[in-house]
C-alpha cells in the first residue's frame, strides 16, 4: 500500500495558496462534554472513473463515514440533510457547489475519486472546510483491489489527525478467540469487525491473543499440546512456536513496547510470579518474589515500568513496578477488586476490570497515577479483557451482556459503545493491534 499527498487545490469559490493552507493550525476539538461537541462533517458516496467501481466508491465512502464517526470527534451529515440538488459528485472538482453544501451546517466535506491501475484501487481523497471553501488536505492512497476498505481506513486516520491532532486507529485490527463446538481458536479482523478470519487451527482451546507492537506476532494461551502452555504465532510464515511450557500455570503475556520481551505470568515456583522472557523463550528474568499471587502485567509505552495485579493487600489491586522489579507499589484504591490492567498507548491511563460487590465485573479507566478511576461499562455482567485503540480514545473488551461473550469497545471520553463481533459463537479476550503501515 502506497499513499501520497495530493495538492492542495483552488476551490469553486476561493481558494488559499499551498503554504497558507499549511500555516493552517488543526482545530483541537473537546468533546469532554458529550457528543455535542463533535466536528459536523459530509461524506457523500465518492465519485469512481468507471461505472463498474460505483459499488466499491460508495463502500470506500460509507468505510470513511463510520470511521470518522467511530472516533468520536464528528457527527457524519445524514443523507437526508445533503443539498437537494446533490445528484452524486464527478471526476470534475468545480462541479461541487460548496455553498449549497455550506447551508446544510456541515462545517467540512470529504471528496473521493475511486479509480482502478492494474491490480490496484486507487483513491484520490480531499477535505474542504466548508468556511473558506478551500481543500485543506488531500491524500493518494494505493492498496490491493481485494481490500478496497484500506485505503478509506488510512484517508479516515488522517481526517482525524489534521482536525484532532492525533490519528484514528481505522487501519488497525484486533485479534480475539472464538468458540467453535468444543474448541476455541485465534480470529484477527479488522477494527470494525470486518474481514474475519481464523490464524490458528489447533483443533484445541486457544485463547486470551496479545498482539505484538509491530502487528506482527500473537502470543496467546494454548492446550494444543495438553497442558496449557503459551506460544507465539508468526503471522507471516503461520509458524507458531513455544514460548513458555514450564510445570504449572503459563498465562497473561505482555509485548514489551519495542516487541523484544515479553512479561508473562508462571507458577512454576510454586507461587504465580511475573518473568520476562524474549519471544522465543529465551533469557528469562524473574521480576516478584512475594508471598501472594501476582500476575497480570503491562508495560507502559516507554517500557519503563509494568503494571500488574497482586493480591498483597488482601484481594487483587493493581500495583506498578519499575521494568526490572524494583519499586513496587499500589496504584489502585477504588473500593473494590481489580483486575487486567492495561496500559494506554499514550501513557496516560490504565484501563482495568473492577468487581464491587453487586455491580458484577465492569470496565473502569483511572491516570496512569492511579488517580481518577472512572466506571466505563455499566452492564451488570462480566465484562473483561480490556485492551486500548492505537489512538488511546477506545478500549476494546468483551462481555456476555447478551446471554454470550461478544466484543465490544468503549469510547473513553463519550462512553458511547459498540458491538464490534456477530457471530454465531462466542467471541472473547480481545487485543487491539496497531495501525497497519
Amino acid at each position: 500500500m502506497r499513499t501520497r499527498p495530493l495538492p492542495i487545490l483552488a476551490a469553486a469559490v476561493a481558494a488559499l495558496c499551498w503554504g497558507a493552507a499549511q500555516a493552517q493550525q488543526p482545530v483541537l476539538v473537546d468533546i469532554s462534554k458529550g457528543v455535542d461537541a463533535r466536528i459536523p462533517i459530509a461524506v457523500p458516496p465518492f465519485a469512481s472513473q468507471d461505472p463498474g467501481l460505483a459499488a466499491v466508491a460508495e463502500d470506500v465512502a460509507r468505510v470513511v463515514a463510520d470511521d470518522l464517526a467511530f472516533s468520536g470527534v464528528f457527527t457524519v451529515l445524514p443523507r437526508d440533510l445533503y443539498p437537494v440538488s446533490f445528484a452524486g459528485f464527478t471526476a470534475d472538482l468545480k462541479s461541487i457547489n460548496f455553498p449549497e453544501w455550506q447551508a446544510t451546517r456541515a462545517e467540512n466535506l470529504v471528496y473521493g475519486l475511486i479509480f482502478q491501475e492494474g491490480s490496484q484501487i486507487v483513491g484520490q481523497f480531499r477535505l474542504f472546510d466548508l468556511h473558506s471553501f478551500n481543500q485543506v488536505y488531500g491524500q493518494e492512497v494505493r492498496v490491493d483491489a481485494k481490500n478496497a476498505r484500506l485505503a478509506g481506513h488510512r484517508f479516515s486516520e488522517e481526517v482525524v489527525r489534521y482536525l484532532d491532532g492525533v490519528a484514528g486507529g481505522a487501519t488497525s485490527e484486533m485479534v480475539f478467540s472464538v468458540t467453535a463446538g468444543e474448541t476455541k481458536e485465534i480470529y484477527v479482523a479488522d477494527y470494525d469487525g470486518a474481514n474475519a478470519r481464523k490464524i490458528t487451527d489447533h483443533k484445541s482451546l486457544s485463547i486470551k491473543p496479545k498482539i505484538s507492537p509491530d502487528g506482527n506476532r500473537i502470543a496467546y494461551v494454548s492446550y494444543k499440546d495438553r497442558y496449557s502452555y503459551l506460544y507465539v504465532l508468526d503471522r507471516r510464515t503461520g509458524k507458531s512456536t513455544p514460548l513458555s511450557k514450564e510445570v504449572g500455570l503459563n498465562s497473561a503475556p505482555a509485548w514489551s513496547p519495542d516487541g523484544s520481551r515479553l512479561a508473562i505470568t508462571l507458577s512454576k515456583d510454586g507461587n504465580t510470579e511475573i518473568y520476562l522472557r524474549n519471544p522465543d523463550g529465551s533469557n528469562p528474568v524473574r521480576l516478584t518474589r512475594n508471598n501472594q499471587g501476582d500476575t497480570s502485567p503491562t508495560f507502559s509505552p516507554d517500557g519503563g515500568r509494568i503494571a500488574f495485579v497482586s493480591d498483597r493487600s488482601g484481594r487483587p489491586q493493581i500495583f506498578v513496578m519499575d521494568s526490572g522489579g524494583g519499586n513496587q507499589t499500589r496504584l489502585s484504591f477504588h473500593g473494590g477488586s481489580a483486575f487486567d490492567p492495561v496500559w494506554s498507548p499514550d501513557g496516560k491511563s490504565i484501563a482495568f476490570v473492577s468487581e464491587i460487590k453487586g455491580d458484577g465485573l465492569e470496565i473502569y479507566v483511572m491516570g496512569a497515577d492511579g488517580s481518577n478511576p472512572t466506571r466505563l461499562t455499566d452492564s451488570q455482567g462480566i465484562n473483561e479483557s480490556p485492551s486500548w485503540s492505537p489512538d488511546s480514545r477506545h478500549v476494546v473488551f468483551s462481555s456476555n451482556r447478551t446471554g454470550r461473550s461478544e466484543v465490544y469497545t468503549v469510547n473513553v471520553k463519550t462512553r458511547e459503545e459498540m458491538r464490534m463481533t456477530r457471530f454465531p459463537a462466542p467471541a472473547e479476550g480481545p487485543s487491539w493491534g496497531p495501525r497497519r503501515r
